[in-house]
């Protein structure tokens, strides 16, 4: 008689702990596993991202990586202090993963030669032919790199599923610290730096970039904007703030960037409709995106639905591609995030994020395949054992 070894799960990681060694022997205890599992980790900013990775190292958990974040999502919904993640056992899913220094000097050929050498590594050794494939890119915000630095690696990729999100607390806390390392590749605490990891397994995946907007019929053209800033300066050839606000129609006198969150501007590329949100509004009428705004581009005004109800679409529309997810990595943009807790919908998305075994945090900017996006959920699915 063959004896049928039982299948370890996934781990699903939440910490309300003070102090990082305290976080870290939490995460062990609630991830007891081999050596090579990997581990991912959403850390709300009061932590220390080196002191982490080195308490968590001291313990023999040398295979992890972390984003600094104001808002984790984890196994209640989001949480403002402490830490969330998940384990991969080995046993399972193979896993290779990478930082990248300097993500200011990114480009093809580096991306070319990263890639190659992630799969080279997935490919050694036992598990070598699993048949699913997926990336994740977790990304400093602060040096603004995310559109190249997705498009080489998305390019790269070939139509391996990606998402990421870009760490950071600047909009929840913008006039917080901004010089402690936002990202985590084992003890090394990184800043102007990313990590990309590579994961194979045997069970299906679904990444989406999900919003609860539709476009508005009228259009408008981006006349005069810096890209590399992510400013718009003039829309359809006059000020910017005065254009945007007369097509929310908003008050005349409103000058705060959270006004305009339920109607962000919307972009088409090929068949989809991504949001770019504004961060901050300048006292020239001056705005300034969350993504790259260029001119020429042409953008309407989202007409915003139902976000719990759309939310609940998503999810079932998930599980009716590969069955019930056994772990959701979620990346939601920190303008929702902020809007849900605005309009008292926290609760609701909590027990709907829970109950489809999300964990991830509230970005400056979410990743999908070649597209650094915001305003969104962006979220991958990996299907539970069957």
């Amino acid at each position: 008689m063959m004896l049928v070894m039982p299948v370890k799960p996934i781990s699903l990681l939440s910490s309300s702990a003070a102090t990082e060694r305290e976080a870290a022997a939490q995460v062990v205890a609630e991830s007891p596993g081999d050596a090579d599992d990997f581990t991912v980790l959403f850390c709300c900013t009061h932590y220390d991202l080196r002191k982490l990775g080195s308490a968590l190292h001291a313990k023999g958990r040398t295979r992890v990586i972390a984003a600094a974040t104001s808002r984790a999502i984890g196994t209640d919904g989001f949480l403002s202090a402490g830490l969330t993640g998940f384990s991969l056992p080995a046993s399972r899913f193979k896993v290779a993963a990478a930082p990248i220094e300097d993500i200011r000097q990114f480009g093809l050929p580096d991306a070319r030669e990263l890639v190659r050498t992630l799969r080279a590594r997935l490919e050694r050794g036992r598990q070598s032919r699993l048949p699913h494939l997926f990336a994740m890119l977790l990304v400093d915000a602060e040096p603004r790199c995310e559109e190249r630095l997705i498009a080489s690696l998305g390019t790269e990729l070939g139509g391996v599923p990606i998402v990421g999100g870009s760490a950071g607390d600047a909009y929840f806390n913008p006039a917080g610290n901004s010089g402690g390392a936002r990202i985590l590749h084992g003890r090394r605490a990184l800043r102007n730096a990313a990590v990309l990891t590579l994961v194979a397994c045997e069970e299906p995946v679904l990444a989406l970039s999900h919003h609860h907007f539709s476009p508005g019929r009228r259009r408008f053209v981006i006349t005069e904007a810096d890209p590399e800033q992510r400013l718009v300066h003039e829309i359809d050839g006059e000020n910017a703030l005065e254009v945007y606000t007369r097509a929310c129609r908003l008050k005349k006198d409103v000058h705060r960037a959270g006004s305009f969150a339920p109607y962000p501007f919307m972009i088409r590329i090929g068949d989809h409709y991504f949001a770019r949100g504004m961060q901050r509004i300048y006292p020239n009428g001056t705005i300034e995106f969350a993504c790259a705004m260029e001119r020429g581009l042409v953008v309407t005004v989202a007409k915003p639905a139902d976000m719990v109800v759309r939310l609940r679409e998503m999810f079932a529309n998930m599980k009716t591609t590969i069955g019930r997810p056994e772990l959701v990595i979620g990346f939601d943009c920190a303008a929702r995030t902020a809007l849900m807790e605005q309009r008292g919908l926290t609760r609701r998305i909590n027990t709907i994020l829970a109950s489809n075994r999300v964990v991830g945090f509230a970005t400056l900017g979410e990743q999908f395949n070649t597209i650094h996006a915001n305003n969104s959920f962006t979220c991958l699915g990996v299907a539970a054992p069957r």
